[in-house]
């Protein structure tokens, strides 16, 4: 793909319909679509899952978080592209830099949240800027018209999710002050209560459509959307997205509550126009989503065993085989899962990662080429699967060979010193998950690194791998008993990189009322080689040798026909 004379054609199709800069995002449309490229990578050649772009006629930057500096720097040309890292470079530093008085700003109405449009709005009224938002001809002229998805939606059922979707409309309904309703977009939670599915497994691993739910303190849900439902549902109206405008055009102008740092821009903005208010929502249906049920406990309990099973077929094959590749591993892994007729797809598309490459946090060996794992070096692998009612993620980093160095051991010691401390930790009902981020950064700051991501995040019931709660620096989000989450650390460093990631329950403390304790999911063991035990103190020590036991107890069984793995994992599991 020629992504510089896409971008001049992008330049030459903005100055036509009167704009002196965009913001372009990694998608531009908020339909179902068939697999595609993104607009951002059309333009630059990113293909990372998330970042943001500002172009002008005269210049083209691009801005992305930490876990993607490497990867844009070795994917754009940074003589046309100048690549900044977020947050310390915003949307709206870029703006106060690249645009002046009396020019005219485009965005896409799917490109950028209402937040970062009022951050905007704000900007231009100081330098004195137009903001344009860009109708759907528009749009389609900057960047042509995405393939409609054929893809089917079907509900999931009643048995596999532990309640009714009716009734947990119901709770959102409730939560919400009479005369007002709350407009929901993003993907974890307008999943979470209509149950909606994909029959189709996108190329990022997604399983929820894109759609709009409408919830007002009297009458029918309506979820607008515009893939086929191969159902009807009691609980919901079911109508095309592209009438959103003209069915709200017919309903109470009530007070709209939205999520202002999720929801399209577009929403907001055509409710508005309509006459809505839009109030920045009391209701947090994160938290509603990210507690989860007992049914939702057991199939994810079930589901993390039976990825865990596959993870230690994966990393024994690494360090046993005499050569593969990156991508093998990773059918390796696959192969392993479809022995479950539950496993329905990879709920991501899997870091593989060896040697420098495991310095790329988002690596992709599918995308940026797959290399020969036939020496000596660290080996990373981030990957997980979707089964019929549940989602995983997990992460280990293993050592191939023995030609480790002592930097190495120093900092995958500190990592998995990280996620004991997290592990082990109890804390009062209600605490702020930003406080649990603090608690798994700690070691890691002693030792004067930091990561650019956030320490964990909720996963589903066979939904986005990517849910509530987010266990960040900044999530004012209350954890409490029955969510599920990673817990997932790391030191990037430019020639390589270490992450560790686990699955954990949050528990009610049973010897200390008011607490919370975790329970791990997942059972994969920890690098031995990489491991100076002289750093573990006693309860480290002890934690680690339990879940290491536990480990052999469990799976050895699964492994009696496979001596290779079996006598892999017999000696990743012995007493340190």
């Amino acid at each position: 793909m020629d992504y510089t004379s896409n971008l001049q054609k992008l330049r030459n199709s903005l100055a036509e319909l009167g704009g002196n800069a965009i913001v372009v995002a990694i998608n531009n449309s908020f339909g179902n679509f068939d697999d595609e490229v993104s607009n951002l990578t059309q333009i630059s050649g990113f293909s990372g899952s998330n970042g943001r772009a500002v172009v002008t006629a005269h210049e083209a930057v691009l801005c992305v978080d930490g876990r993607y500096v490497n990867q844009a720097n070795k994917q754009v040309d940074t003589s046309i592209w100048e690549v900044c890292i977020y947050p310390s470079v915003t949307t709206t530093t870029l703006l106060s830099r690249m645009i002046k008085k009396d020019q005219t700003l485009a965005v896409g109405p799917f490109s950028i949240t209402h937040s970062s449009y009022l951050s905007i709005l704000k900007l231009s009224k100081e330098i004195g800027f137009n903001v344009k938002v860009l109708d759907e001809a528009s749009s389609t002229k900057l960047f042509g018209i995405p393939t409609p998805s054929n893809t089917k939606l079907f509900l999931m059922n009643e048995a596999d999710v532990g309640e009714s979707h009716g009734d947990r409309i119901d709770r959102i309904r409730n939560a919400i002050d009479n005369g007002e309703a709350v407009l929901l977009t993003e993907k974890p939670v307008t999943g979470w209560c209509t149950g909606m599915r994909l029959q189709k497994v996108t190329s990022d691993k997604s399983v929820l459509p894109a759609c709009a739910v409408y919830i007002a303190h009297t009458g029918k849900p309506i979820v607008f959307c515009d893939l086929e439902l191969k159902e009807a549902s009691d609980d919901f109206s079911y109508v095309p997205l592209s009438s959103f405008k003209d069915v709200m055009s017919t309903m109470d102008k009530v007070t709209v509550n939205c999520n202002f740092a999720t929801i399209p821009v577009y929403f907001p903005w055509t409710l508005q126009s309509l006459g809505f208010q839009v109030q920045q929502s009391k209701v947090d249906v994160g938290q509603f989503e990210s507690i989860k049920n007992q049914v939702e406990i057991s199939n994810l309990r079930t589901a993390a065993e039976l990825t865990s099973i596959a993870f230690i077929k994966a990393l024994a094959y690494v360090e046993t085989c005499p050569r593969t590749t990156e991508v093998g591993v990773i059918e390796v892994f696959e192969t392993a899962l479809r022995k479950n007729e539950a496993f329905m797809d990879m709920s991501f598309n899997a870091i593989s990662s060896f040697g420098e490459n495991t310095s790329i946090v988002h690596y992709n060996p599918k995308t940026l080429g797959s290399i020969d794992i036939d020496r000596d070096g660290l080996f990373l692998f981030d990957a997980g699967a979707h089964f019929t009612s549940a989602t995983t993620d997990m992460t280990r980093v293993i050592y191939r060979g023995n030609s480790l160095t002592r930097e190495m051991v120093d900092i995958y010691t500190t990592v998995l010193k990280s996620v004991i401390m997290l592990s082990s930790a109890r804390f009062p009902d209600k605490t702020k998950a930003a406080c649990l981020d603090s608690i798994a950064r700690f070691l890691v700051w002693r030792k004067g690194f930091d990561y650019n991501f956030g320490t964990g995040h909720g996963v589903g019931s066979f939904g986005n791998v990517h849910e509530h709660p987010s266990i960040s620096q900044g999530s004012n989000e209350r954890i409490t008993n029955d969510m599920v989450f990673t817990v997932e650390p790391g030191i990037y460093k430019l020639d390589f990189g270490v992450r560790l990631e686990n699955m954990l329950r949050t528990v009610a403390s049973p010897t200390y009322p008011g607490y919370i304790e975790f329970e791990t999911l997942n059972f994969i063991p920890f690098c031995k080689k990489l491991i100076d035990a002289k750093r573990l103190d006693s309860g480290e020590r002890e934690w680690l040798n339990s879940y290491h036991a536990l480990i052999y107890k469990k799976f050895s069984c699964a492994f009696a026909d496979d001596p290779a793995t079996l006598s892999w994992l017999k000696e990743n599991t012995k007493e340190i």
